[in-house]
């Protein structure tokens, strides 16, 4: 799969378009085919190196996602294979695949765009929470 790996910290020009393994799938955990990946606060802080929980690089950012589910692991329930959904992904999701705990992962309603749906779990939840 094709994903945005943070190769060091610094600026934008840090971050490569690079070829990675697919994601496996454990007990309790969805594959989505990525179609829209968020861009926020943890994605920043993480390039420039001041978010303390970002993996050891090299990386794959993208902390919340759109998309359709590709693989469904063992132990999950209520969601279908090629339903549309968001998730947050605590990184790992600005990639064409990637594995979200199924608990948080939501049905993307028909009218939300992936693009929007991309941006609700951290983006718009850190604006409403800071209401």
């Amino acid at each position: 799969m094709k994903a945005v790996v943070l190769t060091r910290t610094g600026g934008p020009d840090v971050l490569k378009v690079q070829d990675w393994p697919d994601p496996a799938v454990g007990a309790g955990e969805v594959r989505i085919a990525v179609r829209a990946a968020g861009v926020n606060f943890a994605d920043t802080m993480a390039r420039v190196g001041l978010y303390p929980a970002t993996p050891k690089r090299p990386c794959v950012l993208g902390y919340e996602v759109a998309g359709e589910v590709e693989t469904i692991g063992p132990d999950v329930s209520g969601l279908v294979v090629g339903q549309r959904v968001m998730a947050g992904t605590q990184f790992g999701g600005q990639a064409e695949v990637a594995t979200a705990r199924a608990r948080d992962v939501m049905p993307m309603p028909d009218h939300l765009s992936f693009e929007e749906g991309a941006a609700f779990c951290v983006s718009y939840g850190t604006a409403y929470a800071r209401r």
